[in-house]
């Protein structure tokens, strides 16, 4: 098992842990310390009021997402091995205590041990300087169905870099059903009733709003497909990976680190929407077990943990207070 360690991690206080919805960073740290404790070291988490932790939870002050830092460092505990920060506040504080900076969007911190969500992004934002980790899930979490129903499927956010006007041109071009599932946030709402609403009917195209816990589940799990057609370098792409995990399968544009993510599937990947049809249209597909334990091998919370312990030990022995 290895040493046993007193273990920090930070969230940003925004969105509870475990999400209820969107939160791909929180739903990485819920993960990641429930892994940890498993292992028997010990997690403290600061987050927002309401999460729920396997570990001991700290809740930042209500409605402060301004300098947390003093409140931090006031309720940090003694003994602390190692901090793991996914808000970047404490990393960039440079506390006497070894520190990982947990990077999950494109932006570059001066920090001694940055940690990206992908190669991609290390490469891109890192100039290769630092380290990466993919994102992990739990996979029992996920429901396994190999009877698929006959529905296309695009989950997320949607805003232009999404693509989901991709999606909604796919499944007229094939003639598939699609349901649309995911907030639109202000930066959204013109692309949203410009290249969305319009095409929305309530019977090929549909609109379900955001969705999350077992609703989310079910789409994904009984989705003949999930269409990712993103407009721009992702940095990791979550949405691939819960399909997956489902026995679900995928077909994605080839942009930042979806080709990672997608890496074992390359023939699910494509460069356009001619592409997409075509994939569509020729409907052969891996096999739901296939797409499952690909997630297990790589993508899973035990992978990412194994991965994530390597550079604990590595700042730990490194770290220059």
């Amino acid at each position: 098992m290895g040493l046993l360690l007193k273990i920090v991690q930070i969230a940003k206080n925004i969105i509870p842990v475990p999400p209820i919805g969107y939160g791909g960073t929180e739903r990485d740290i819920h993960y990641l310390t429930n892994c940890l404790i498993d292992r028997g070291h010990e997690v403290i988490v600061f987050a927002k009021q309401g999460s729920k932790c396997k570990g001991k939870l700290i809740p930042y002050p209500k409605n402060s997402s301004k300098n947390l830092l003093p409140f931090v460092k006031k309720n940090l505990p003694d003994g602390v091995d190692v901090i793991i920060d996914h808000a970047g506040f404490v990393a960039m504080a440079k506390l006497p205590i070894p520190t990982l900076c947990s990077i999950h969007s494109a932006y570059t911190m001066n920090v001694q041990f940055p940690v990206y969500v992908s190669k991609f992004l290390l490469e891109q934002q890192g100039n290769g300087k630092g380290y990466f980790v993919h994102n992990g899930i739990g996979v029992e979490d996920y429901p396994y169905i190999e009877k698929k129903e006959n529905f296309l499927l695009s989950l997320g956010r949607i805003i232009p870099s999404k693509g989901t006007h991709f999606a909604i041109k796919a499944a007229k071009a094939t003639g598939d059903s699609l349901i649309i599932a995911g907030n639109v946030p202000k930066k959204g709402i013109a692309y949203f009733n410009k290249e969305v609403k319009p095409h929305i009917d309530g019977e090929q195209i549909k609109y379900i709003g955001e969705v999350g816990g077992e609703e989310k589940m079910e789409l994904l799990s009984k989705a003949k497909c999930v269409l990712f057609p993103i407009t721009w370098g992702e940095p990791f792409g979550l949405v691939p990976i819960e399909a997956m995990a489902c026995g679900t399968p995928v077909i994605a544009f080839r942009k930042g680190g979806v080709l990672e993510t997608m890496n074992g599937f390359p023939e699910l990947t494509c460069n356009n929407l001619n592409e997409m049809v075509t994939i569509l249209q020729r409907n052969h597909f891996p096999s739901p077990n296939r797409l499952r334990q690909y997630v297990i091998q790589h993508f899973s919370a035990e992978v990412m943990t194994n991965n994530f312990e390597k550079l604990i030990h590595k700042a730990i022995k490194e770290y220059k207070k």
